[in-house]
């Protein structure tokens, strides 16, 4: 059985292309359909799109992952902090933001299996998105 990571540092358009192709190129490496691999990385895509929507930069890990028998991929997008006067401005606005996205909808839809968001601090957020083969 396939097993990697990929990471990409997101800093401008350019690097959500980059993420997107290399998460379809994991996803079905572990035994994605292309459609179901497709709409992984479409969402991945979007993430990376709010992700510099709210932030300057960030990051997004792609992995796969196993448990008991099951076989997936999760990703886990980092918003690094905004500057230090946006902060001040904004100060919940990433959290408000990635709330309003609505993963749990493309959950109950069965396009990705889970969605957490991680407590931090006010200048980071950390976004957690799973889905099984």
């Amino acid at each position: 059985m396939f097993s990697g990571a990929v990471s990409v540092k997101i800093l401008s358009e350019s690097q959500i292309l980059a993420v997107r192709s290399k998460a379809l190129w994991l996803a079905e490496k572990i035994g994605f359909d292309r459609i179901h691999a497709g709409v992984l990385s479409a969402i991945i895509s979007q993430t990376a799109r709010l992700l510099l929507s709210q932030t300057k930069s960030g990051r997004i890990d792609v992995l796969s992952i196993r448990h008991n028998k099951k076989t997936g991929v999760t990703f886990i997008a980092f918003l690094d902090e905004l500057e230090r006067n946006e902060i001040e401005k904004k100060k919940n606005q990433k959290l408000n933001v990635i709330k309003q996205t609505n993963f749990v909808r493309l959950t109950s839809r069965h396009l990705i299996d889970e969605y957490k968001i991680f407590p931090s601090d006010n200048r980071a957020k950390i976004m957690q998105i799973t889905k099984w083969v």
